[in-house]
């Protein structure tokens, strides 16, 4: 009995250390010609600290909906927020008379297919969702716990 009690506390142990790797895509429209991006650069995007490509245009942004998986991990990992911190920081910049947060899409196809219709859209996906209707411009690696 003690060795199986010892069995499953080890298989426990293991499945708690391990962890699931769920990369991110930052992706834009395939004609996409706006120049490299960091991450650093991206977050600057996404909360309105720079609103333009290295080559000058104009970026429109797109974020998932409330609730999404990828939109937790990319306020977390990129913007280095979570949801309530980035819903004050909207309102402050609501407040001092800047335009709302992004567009909030509602799924991985509206992502895609906003981002494949839109020349200077910018937005991020699971890498596994991807399709060829989008360019890849940078991945950000995301490991969270099972």
């Amino acid at each position: 009995m003690f060795e199986k009690i010892k069995m499953l506390f080890a298989i426990l142990l293991l499945v708690s250390s391990v962890t699931a790797n769920a990369d991110l895509a930052i992706i834009v429209h395939p004609d996409y010609q706006g120049g490299e991006l960091n991450e650093e650069l991206v977050r600057q995007l996404f909360l309105d600290e720079h609103d333009e490509f290295p080559s000058g245009h104009k970026a429109e942004i797109a974020n998932h909906m409330l609730g999404s998986v990828d939109r937790k991990n990319f306020f977390e990992y990129v913007l280095k927020m979570g949801e309530a911190q980035h819903k004050r920081y909207w309102a402050r910049k609501k407040a001092i008379g800047k335009h709302g947060s992004p567009k909030e899409l509602r799924n991985y196809e509206d992502v895609l297919n906003w981002v494949a219709k839109t020349p200077l859209g910018i937005a991020y996906v699971d890498k596994k969702m991807l399709n060829d209707s989008v360019k890849v411009l940078l991945t950000v690696a995301i490991f969270d716990d099972i």
